[in-house]
């Protein structure tokens, strides 16, 4: 009599806990999310697609960005020729940056094209990007929001002023967040009248997703911009514009220095001015820029340096304080890029792109952008950018601009 064994197959379900799938999942890359693993099962495809989870995510890897350059993508948005489109693609910098000589030419990828949002003449202005997502500004006085990641596309309708069409008046832009409504509302600053004494900055503000068409506030007073197309830093709920204005027409010796606050939430405005101290740093000439750092507020002064060097000092502000007083900005850290000498009316066009603690992007003359290592003060890389095209850095999120206020009960800490 033979006995055979027969081997049984025990399946084994093991059931792990929704809030430690949240805390694996918190720590894989937003692509990897969108485009895999929300394919695994229906339970993590919930998880993914909700708004406690996108926002948490986001929040961690702006936060990891103050640090870390490798946290930040970037988009390049690009006209057309011949057509009222944009394209928008995705600079691949991480997977070979820093080995590309300067000046190269970086290497995009098309992620998809954007029909009919220009009129002529086709010019594009780079705005800023909040919680994952990029603005940017057309000239048929139209604002664009999207999220690079999940093709999610918002446009605003024309923006007017008592019922006249300003797109040629664009003082400064913004887009911001709505802390306690989680909405997303872009800014506009204009100019209004004619002549050095007349001209007066009067807000609009639209709501995506709420409103229908632009609302105006209150004009803003005694603010008379030096510059036009001011780009907004939004940090915690508010939206900052740096300012230089003159106290007399074509007077460049008397030069004010301050900052516009605009709260999104309240909607309200408040100038308060630069202090005195790093409105009068050593080194002579210099420009200043104001950026975000994960989170927080920077003022960046760059000035000439020694034997043909630039000097750029960059500021961390404490906004819960006074920021007209200088105790309320630390001195993060000093860059000294060698061999790197410009004309201080150039470097009035430049802007301060990326600041994190390993790196400094700075945006010349909407030309190229210059990639600048923060410990040695090399010049690692720089990009050129061609006609129309606009360079947004941002931090990859699953947000939409419909998620709202989220139950935020994970534990996890970033």
């Amino acid at each position: 009599m033979q006995v055979s064994n027969t081997t049984k197959k025990q399946h084994v379900n093991i059931s792990i806990p929704k809030e430690v799938v949240v805390e694996i999942l918190q720590r894989v890359p937003c692509k990897d999310l969108f485009e895999t693993l929300k394919k695994v099962c229906m339970q993590w495809c919930s998880i993914i697609y909700s708004g406690s989870f996108a926002y948490s995510h986001v929040e961690c890897r702006i936060l990891k960005s103050s640090s870390s350059f490798s946290q930040l993508e970037a988009v390049v948005i690009v006209s057309i020729n011949g057509t009222r489109s944009v394209t928008v693609s995705a600079l691949e910098w991480h997977s070979s940056f820093p080995n590309y000589p300067p000046d190269d030419i970086w290497e995009t990828k098309y992620m998809y094209t954007l029909d009919d949002v220009l009129e002529f003449p086709p010019q594009v202005i780079t705005v800023n990007s909040v919680n994952g997502f990029v603005c940017f500004w057309s000239c048929n006085a139209r604002l664009h929001v999207c999220n690079p990641l999940t093709d999610e596309y918002f446009t605003t309708p024309p923006y007017t002023y008592e019922n006249r069409f300003v797109p040629l008046c664009l003082a400064a832009v913004g887009f911001g967040f709505c802390q306690l409504s989680y909405e997303y509302k872009v800014v506009v600053l204009h100019e209004d009248g004619e002549g050095f004494e007349s001209v007066e900055i009067k807000p609009l503000v639209f709501t995506v997703g709420t409103d229908r068409s632009w609302r105006s506030l209150k004009a803003i007073p005694d603010t008379k911009f030096y510059t036009r197309h001011e780009k907004g830093v939004h940090v915690k709920g508010v939206l900052y514009w740096y300012m230089e204005s003159c106290t007399l027409p074509r007077c460049r010796s008397k030069i004010i220095k301050s900052l516009i606050c605009f709260d999104v939430s309240k909607e309200e405005v408040v100038t308060t001015m630069v202090p005195a101290e790093l409105d009068s740093l050593e080194g002579g000439r210099y420009v200043s820029r104001i950026a975000e750092k994960g989170r927080n507020l920077c003022l960046v002064n760059i000035s000439y340096g020694p034997i043909c060097s630039l000097l750029i000092k960059v500021y961390i502000a404490d906004t819960s304080t006074d920021l007209s007083s200088f105790n309320s900005w630390k001195n993060e850290f000093n860059v000294t890029v060698p061999n790197m000498a410009y004309n201080i009316s150039i470097m009035n066009s430049w802007f301060v792109s990326i600041v994190t603690d390993d790196m400094l992007v700075i945006q010349i003359m909407s030309e190229s952008e210059i990639f600048i290592d923060v410990a040695t003060g090399m010049l690692l890389s720089a990009r050129i950018l061609y006609g129309s095209a606009s360079f947004i850095p941002y931090v990859p999120s699953l947000v939409s601009l419909f998620h709202r206020p989220p139950l935020l009960n994970s534990s996890f800490t970033c």
